[in-house]
C-alpha cells in the first residue's frame, strides 16, 4: 500500500472560515488520493518541527505576524499561511480579496442610495486595512467619501493573540467612548462597511446603547458571513459571503506544487472570492424619501422568490400603476420590472453556489417562470450563463 503524504493543519481556531478551508482541502485531498490531514491545535515553531519530524511534508499554519513568519520559515518545509495580520515574508497566504469586497460593498449600498459611509476596522490588520482602502477608494470614484473609525495604535511585535489584544484596545475603555463619540458625529443616515461580523456586530451594540437605530440611522453590513454570530445580532447582521471551499481547494493545489517542487514559495497570494451579500435586518433599509418606493423596494426583496408583476405592487403600495414606475424610475434609476429581475438573479446566483439542485429548479425558486428567463439574466448581468457561474464560484 502507497504511503500517504502527510499534511499538517496547524491553527489553534477553528472556526467558520477555517471549517469551510478545510472542507475545501479535504476535496483536493480526494481527487489526490494519497494525502492524510493531520489537525494540529498550535501553530509555534516547536510545534512545526515536530510535525515534520513525525513525516509532515507541508503545512497550513496560522501565522499573524512577520515576526512569526520569520520565525517559521527555517523549519524547512513548504506552508501556506492562514489568518494573516500581517505580510508573511516569502510564505504563500489566504486573504479574501479587498478590492472585490469594496466594490461589492459600494454598489450594495450605492443601490439602497446612500450617500453618507463609514469604515470600522482594524487598520493595523493588513486584511482590514485593504478592505478599508479599496472602499474608500471604489467611493471617491463615484463621487463620495467614507469617514474612518481610527483606533489608537498600540505595537504588534510578536504572534501572542494580537487580534484580541487590538480588538481589546478598540473596544475597552477609552476606545469604546471614541467608537460612541464617532457614531453619534456621523450623519444620518450613514451606511457603515465593518471589515468583519464581529466588529459589525460590536457596532450594532454600541450604536444602539449611543441611542442611534440600526438600520434607519446606521446601516452596518458585515463581512465573512458567520451565520452563528449574524444571527446573533439584533438586528440580524447583513454580510458578504465567501467561497472558504473553494479556496481551500486553491491552497491545497499550491500547497501540493511546492511538495512536489514545481513552484517555489515566493509570498503568492491565495484570494478568496466573494460570492454575495446575505441580505439581513442591519441594511434593511432604502435611503429614499418616498415612502411608496421603499415600501416597493421591500415588497419585492421579501417575496423575490415569486414570479411578481407590477400591477401587484403598485396595489401593495396603494398608488396608481403608472405613478408607481415613474417615481420608482425617477428614484432607484431603473424600472420596477428590471428591479423584479435582479431580486430574482441574486436568489438564484446564491443558490447555485450554495445548492446541488439542477438549474431548472433554481429557476423555478428563484421566481423566474422559465429557465431561459434565468439564462437572460445571467447573461445581462453576469455576462454568462447558470452553469457557468455554478463552476466559476463552486468547488472543484
Amino acid at each position: 500500500m502507497k504511503e500517504k503524504i502527510k499534511i499538517a493543519f496547524a491553527h489553534s481556531n477553528i472556526n467558520h472560515n477555517t471549517e469551510g478551508l478545510m472542507e475545501g482541502i479535504s476535496n483536493y485531498m480526494h481527487t489526490k488520493g494519497d494525502w492524510q490531514l493531520i489537525v494540529w491545535p498550535d501553530s509555534s515553531q516547536k510545534s512545526l518541527l515536530h510535525l515534520k519530524k513525525r513525516g509532515c511534508k507541508g503545512a497550513f499554519v496560522s501565522i499573524q505576524t512577520t515576526a512569526k513568519a520569520k520565525e517559521l520559515l527555517p523549519v524547512g518545509i513548504p506552508m501556506i499561511a492562514v489568518s494573516t495580520l500581517q505580510d508573511t515574508a516569502s510564505i504563500p497566504f489566504i486573504s479574501a480579496n479587498p478590492e472585490e469586497i469594496a466594490q461589492m460593498a459600494s454598489e450594495y449600498f450605492l443601490k439602497r442610495k446612500f450617500k453618507n459611509f463609514a469604515f470600522f476596522g482594524l487598520t493595523q490588520a493588513k486584511w482590514s486595512r485593504e478592505r478599508m482602502d479599496h472602499f474608500f477608494n471604489y467611493l471617491a470614484k463615484t463621487g463620495y467619501n467614507a469617514d474612518i473609525f481610527k483606533e489608537k495604535q498600540i505595537p504588534v511585535t510578536n504572534d501572542s493573540i494580537p487580534f484580541a489584544k487590538l480588538w481589546v484596545n478598540t473596544a475597552f475603555d477609552t476606545g469604546q467612548e471614541e467608537l460612541t463619540k464617532w457614531l453619534r458625529r456621523l450623519p444620518k443616515p450613514t451606511a457603515i462597511l465593518a471589515s468583519c461580523d464581529i466588529f459589525a456586530c460590536h457596532l450594532i451594540n454600541v450604536a444602539k446603547e449611543a441611542g442611534l437605530n440600526v438600520p434607519d440611522e446606521i446601516a452596518i453590513l458585515g463581512v465573512n458571513n458567520d451565520q452563528a454570530i449574524c444571527n446573533t445580532c439584533d438586528p440580524p447582521l447583513s454580510s458578504i459571503a465567501f467561497n472558504f471551499k473553494r479556496v481551500g481547494y486553491d491552497a491545497a493545489k499550491l500547497l501540493d506544487k511546492l511538495i512536489a517542487g514545481r513552484e517555489t514559495m515566493q509570498g503568492q497570494r491565495i484570494d478568496i472570492q466573494p460570492t454575495h451579500i446575505e441580505n439581513r435586518g442591519s441594511t434593511d433599509v432604502f435611503a429614499i424619501d418616498d415612502v411608496d418606493i421603499v415600501q416597493a423596494l421591500k415588497y419585492i426583496r421579501q417575496n423575490s422568490n415569486k414570479s411578481l408583476q407590477v400591477n401587484e405592487i403598485a396595489n401593495q403600495v396603494y398608488t396608481s400603476k403608472r405613478s408607481l414606475q415613474l417615481k420608482f424610475h425617477k428614484a432607484v434609476g431603473r424600472s420596477i420590472h428590471e428591479e423584479i429581475i435582479r431580486a430574482h438573479f441574486e436568489n438564484a446566483k446564491t443558490m447555485l453556489i450554495e445548492t446541488d439542485l439542477p438549474i431548472d429548479e433554481i429557476a423555478g425558486r428563484s421566481g423566474f417562470l422559465y429557465t431561459s428567463n434565468m439564462r437572460r439574466a445571467f447573461k445581462q448581468f453576469a455576462g454568462m450563463l447558470p452553469q457557468k457561474y455554478r463552476r466559476m464560484y463552486r468547488t472543484q
